[in-house]
């Protein structure tokens, strides 16, 4: 091509560019907002589960590939995520292959509520079957979750731990058993939440970005059968959540006036 074509080309690829750019208005990437679509309500989510056809209708049906992981990550289940008919009730389910057993060790979970607003909200609150070999169930039991708020938005949620304790123990299943979805989880969130702390814009703790619930008061959230689960073997930060966690209304006191007025009447 002869060079003093170059300029000239040039020069008409972008006169061509820009009437394209004006004929097709092509959205800019830091203007879509990807966190738009609202996340489902918990009865479309029990309605998709009912429609859905079951890939599983036995213990030993399920794909077992992962490992358990070391630590605790996130796994998603929602309508795009397989569904068994087990135990005579419908249900998504993640399955997990646990390492040689050499001494019990604990599992632990976190689930966080699926909307920001508690009033119309739901958890994943796991239920979690153990297997041995041969894919028969040893244990199952309902994850009860306990609520702790951190700080860290990352590791405040419902917090539960299950006990490996079993050598025979070689798979883990985690299912949403009916039990589980007729039951709720009890959350207090307290008045001042962290989107309204005012945190001064030198502190290091500036950059901490709610995801929290901002509801205010104390609330029974529901189960549902979707919802992202953090899950894997225990570590010291999780087992202080696990600790602390509160997992019920606390009882009302007589307060600390009444034992004040013990302690100065019998000085």
């Amino acid at each position: 091509m002869p060079r003093f074509l170059r300029p000239a080309i040039f020069a008409a690829t972008v006169l061509l560019l820009g009437g394209c750019s004006h004929a097709t208005k092509l959205p800019l990437i830091s203007s879509l907002n990807l966190d738009a679509t609202p996340p489902p309500s918990r009865a479309a989510a029990l309605e998709l589960l009912d429609k859905a056809t079951p890939c599983c209708h036995a213990w030993g049906d399920l794909p077992f590939h992962d490992a358990l992981p070391d630590e605790p990550r996130a796994f998603t289940l929602d309508k795009f995520s397989p569904v068994a008919d087990l135990d005579g009730g419908r249900t998504h389910f993640l399955t997990f292959v646990l390492p040689k057993y050499k001494k019990p060790y604990r599992v632990v979970f976190q689930a966080q509520p699926s909307a920001r607003h508690l009033g119309n909200s739901f958890l994943l609150a796991p239920t979690v079957t153990l297997l041995n070999a041969d894919y028969q169930p040893l244990s199952s039991a309902d994850v009860s979750l306990c609520v702790y708020i951190n700080w860290r938005p990352s590791m405040s949620g419902g917090f539960g731990a299950v006990t490996v304790d079993n050598p025979n123990a070689q798979y883990l299943v985690v299912t949403t058993s009916k039990e589980q979805l007729a039951a709720t989880t009890y959350w207090a969130q307290s008045p001042t939440s962290f989107s309204n702390i005012n945190v001064p814009d030198a502190s290091a703790l500036a950059a901490i970005k709610s995801s929290a619930p901002v509801s205010k008061g104390a609330f029974k959230v529901p189960h549902g059968s979707e919802g992202t689960l953090y899950l894997g073997k225990m570590t010291p930060a999780y087992a202080s959540a696990v600790a602390n966690g509160l997992c019920g209304k606390p009882s009302a006191g007589p307060g600390l006036l009444p034992q004040l007025k013990h302690t100065l009447h019998f000085r």
